[in-house]
């Protein structure tokens, strides 16, 4: 499409540049620019990502310092979308949450997700989505949301929600039964002693009491030589001994992620003598959930995360062994647990942040924009979308000042499309009326020929100079005749008829651009009037209500904004298209002025006397 509209609006202004009087090219010319510029569609062209789906939301990340604050950049990274009945309209989505459906921010690349728990009674939905960058410091990325779709299917992926990375994600939301891991490696816990089904901080979470906890077997993609991250959520019930939330050991070699007493730790053996152990500095409050998060990057250093800032670490100059036994979540620990997450390589700190910022309670990581409805249209042009809102916010006073200029504008297209008719017809008949009139003997051969040449301007000029020269002739008695040369005072006469006639036809063809020239110079003036109308009246909104922001800014300042453009796009084709007949005009005018020419020296070549 793009390709297809260079190319034909390259052909007409050429076409304009080398042989330009052509007034239908330039119009194909302007729609062809239309054509080239509506395909570009910037920013974003694809302003609803499919019209079946009904109403969405825009989810933004903040990451920057009065958000989630951090300045790592992340890449896939699984985003907890947390929708209750204060930003999500439940009514609007299918019973079982199946038409959800979440887009990249440029609307065009759907998104894996999962959906944890999806409760339309309770007004509650928690789901996981792969975000593919959240940049650090910022708030500019985001995501789409999109639900209202009663024919869609289930569309949520658990195992592509996370990267290769991410080797178990236990959400510990089954009712029974053991706890399953996520992720496309289907690391499933092989036994389970705690309870299930109790609340937490996403969701439900699990119990873990005095018994021997969560246990996952041996698995090839256990493996974390290149790295290691455990995260979980955790409570204690009360200060305990040394109870262990992760660990493996099988005599030579170990790691642990554990708590003593309320400080948590992390020590690690791989059996070479090569051993590290944080200090057992971080701190738990019993009976109030914290984030904990433990990293070894391998040859350089293990660091513990609490809350999603580090709270201690270590140097470690060695390889995390491979676990060579069953790994066990939650052994000798009394407490509970929820969303234990483990990796292979070391996540960034802000992969931390994101975590604590995104699930928590708080959730400062996501805010969710307002709902729009029903503006899908199967691929709507963002900009005509963003047009439709300004419609809605401008004002009386604003719509006055765009109804003068719509009359300005339509004014100065009716003058247009009036004399462009006039101005092609009259250079069509100028052009056959001289053909005619070099290949006359007689310079008053052609006196008679009105109906053939009625829309000519030089005809009209030459049919007043031979008028004058027959009265001029008669007053004197005498008549014109080939040999013989005109008197000075008769071609004096002569000269004053056709100059005469041709400012009357020079006037003629300017008649009514005053109406354009008015359209070009208060346009401009008239839109600019609007827009500080218009933003008088929005900060006298605000002195009268007493708060300002920027909701209550923008629809005000969009609607003044709107005169501005409104009286451009009155006064910027107006300026082409007088611009453009101007041309012509003066090309005429200038045609009349060398027929004079040739008359007068037909005339004084062919010409006679009074007898």
């Amino acid at each position: 499409m793009y390709r297809k509209a260079s190319i034909l609006t390259r052909r007409l202004l050429t076409k304009i540049l080398v042989g330009g009087d052509c007034p239908g090219a330039w119009v194909a010319a302007i729609v062809g620019l239309i054509l080239l510029f509506g395909v570009l569609d910037v920013p974003s062209a694809h302003a609803w990502w499919d019209g079946k789906w009904k109403q969405r939301e825009k989810i933004q990340f903040d990451v920057s310092s009065k958000g989630a604050d951090f300045k790592d950049s992340l890449t896939d990274v699984p985003v907890l979308v947390r929708l209750h009945t204060g930003n999500f309209s439940f009514s609007g989505a299918k019973e079982d949450g199946s038409d959800l459906r979440f887009v990249s921010a440029d609307d065009k690349s759907p998104l894996k997700y999962h959906v944890e728990k999806f409760d339309p009674r309770e007004e509650i939905a928690l789901i996981w989505v792969k975000v593919p960058r959240i940049s650090g410091g910022t708030n500019q990325d985001s995501i789409w949301i999109y639900y209202g779709n009663s024919s869609a299917t289930d569309g949520q992926e658990a195992g592509g929600t996370y990267d290769v990375n991410q080797v178990a994600v236990y959400h510990m939301s089954e009712k029974d039964g053991n706890p399953k891991d996520a992720t496309a490696y289907a690391n499933h816990a092989a036994s389970f002693s705690g309870k299930l089904g109790l609340p937490a901080v996403v969701g439900s979470g699990a119990h873990f009491g005095e018994g021997g906890g969560m246990k996952i077997a041996k698995s090839p993609s256990l493996n974390f030589a290149k790295g290691f991250t455990f995260s979980a959520w955790v409570r204690l019930n009360q200060a305990t001994g040394n109870a262990h939330l992760f660990s493996w050991d099988d005599r030579g070699q170990s790691l642990v992620v554990g708590i003593d007493g309320t400080k948590a730790y992390c020590s690690l053996a791989s059996g070479k003598g090569q051993s590290a152990m944080t200090p057992k500095t971080a701190a738990l409050t019993p009976k109030r959930w914290h984030h904990l998060a433990v990293t070894v990057d391998p040859e350089k250093q293990v660091t513990l995360y609490l809350d999603g800032n580090e709270a201690a670490s270590a140097k470690f100059k060695g390889a995390v062994p491979e676990p060579s036994s069953d790994i066990v979540i939650g052994a000798a620990f009394t407490g509970d647990l929820d969303e234990v997450q483990l990796s292979n390589v070391a996540r960034p700190a802000g992969w931390m942040k994101a975590a604590f910022q995104g699930q928590g309670p708080d959730g400062v990581l996501t805010s969710y924009m307002e709902e729009e409805s029903g503006g899908g249209g199967g691929g709507e042009s963002l900009t005509i979308h963003l047009m439709k809102v300004i419609i809605r916010t401008i004002t009386l006073d604003g719509w006055l000042i765009i109804g003068f200029l719509v009359l300005m504008g339509s004014a100065s297209v009716y003058i247009f499309k009036l004399k462009i008719t006039m101005l092609r017809q009259a250079k069509k008949e100028n052009e056959t009326f001289f053909q005619s009139f070099r290949s006359i003997d007689h310079p008053l051969g052609l006196l008679e020929k009105d109906q053939e040449f009625t829309g000519s301007s030089i005809y009209r000029v030459y049919r007043v100079g031979c008028e004058e020269l027959k009265t001029l002739l008669e007053r004197k008695g005498g008549s014109f005749k080939k040999g013989s040369g005109l008197s000075e005072r008769v071609m004096n006469g002569f000269k004053a008829a056709v100059e005469k006639a041709a400012m009357y036809e020079s006037r003629k063809l300017s008649s009514g651009m005053v109406v354009m020239n008015m359209s070009v110079a208060g346009g401009p003036f008239l839109g600019l009037l609007g827009t500080v109308w218009g933003v008088m009246n929005t900060f006298a909104g605000l002195a009268e209500s007493g708060e300002a922001n920027l909701a209550a800014i923008a629809p005000g300042v969009a609607s003044a904004l709107a005169c501005t453009m409104a009286g451009l796009l009155v006064a910027i084709p107006a300026l082409f298209a007088s611009s453009y007949l101007t041309g012509l005009m003066r090309d005429m005018n200038a045609d009349v002025n060398v027929f004079i020419d040739d008359f007068i020296l037909k005339l004084e070549e062919e010409g006679g006397d009074v007898s």
